[in-house]
């Protein structure tokens, strides 16, 4: 599972649908693997001593790539959003707009790329033979144009 994409940016599990569209989206880390889009929630923890702040990131929504139906570039009060609609009725908003930027190159490069890397994973799926995905070491399913397991290390015969 290697990492595609990440960046900071704001997210909600619905339409954005207020003006102050900051209240209530959440700020985090949008992670996009060949097989998850992760939204990880930000939270800051004040060190008690020192009194600076540490990001941690806690796992907000993991979606996988198998289950999005649509992804889509949106315009919303002058910022730009990309709307993730699941197969399971689900939409989730995302968006890289700042104060300065309202998060049109962002958005539209976020919606690409998330559409490419699903078409790129259904069609090595599709090439690949049924019985040869699976490490005859470890078990572990592998990813079609591999050579070695990713979790053990072997070489596919």
């Amino acid at each position: 599972m290697s990492l595609v994409y990440t960046s900071d940016g704001y997210f909600c599990e619905s339409q954005v649908y207020q003006k102050k569209w900051q209240y209530q989206m959440e700020l985090g880390k949008i992670l996009l693997t060949e097989e998850n889009l992760s939204l990880m929630r930000r939270s800051n923890i004040s060190l008690t001593g020192i009194g600076a702040s540490v990001d941690d990131y806690k796992e907000g929504y993991k979606i996988p790539l198998v289950n999005i139906s649509k992804v889509y570039p949106l315009n919303f009060r002058n910022i730009f959003l990309v709307v993730v609609e699941t197969r399971d009725n689900h939409v989730f908003s995302i968006t890289m707009a700042t104060n300065k930027n309202n998060g049109r190159d962002g958005a539209n490069y976020l919606s690409e790329l998330i559409n490419s890397t699903i078409l790129k994973s259904v069609n090595l799926q599709r090439m690949a033979p049924k019985g040869e995905n699976n490490c005859r070491n470890c078990g572990s399913l592998m990813d079609p144009s591999a050579k070695f397991c990713r979790k053990c290390g072997t070489e596919r015969i």
